[in-house]
């Protein structure tokens, strides 16, 4: 984390998973039923839900994606 305040989901921390492949998936509960979105810049994700901003830095790839289904935040980086 870079200053910013760490992104806690209602259940804990970001998780971070790497794969041989060398994608890197990052994974929060962001809470089911909260009205929450996500955006990639950089190599920074930005959740907002509800009424709070938090930020994340992500590793640097090719191709970023994040989405937010049933309260599940994922973001998807390819190296």
């Amino acid at each position: 984390m870079n200053g910013q305040e760490q992104f806690r989901a209602e259940e804990g921390p970001v998780g971070r998973r790497e794969y041989d492949d060398g994608a890197v998936v990052f994974v929060a509960d962001v809470g089911v039923g909260r009205d929450a979105s996500v955006d990639v810049v950089g190599d920074t994700a930005i959740v907002v839900a509800d009424d709070e901003q938090y930020e994340f830095d992500i590793e640097s790839g090719e191709n970023a994606q994040a989405f937010i289904k049933n309260g599940v935040l994922t973001v998807e980086v390819n190296a």
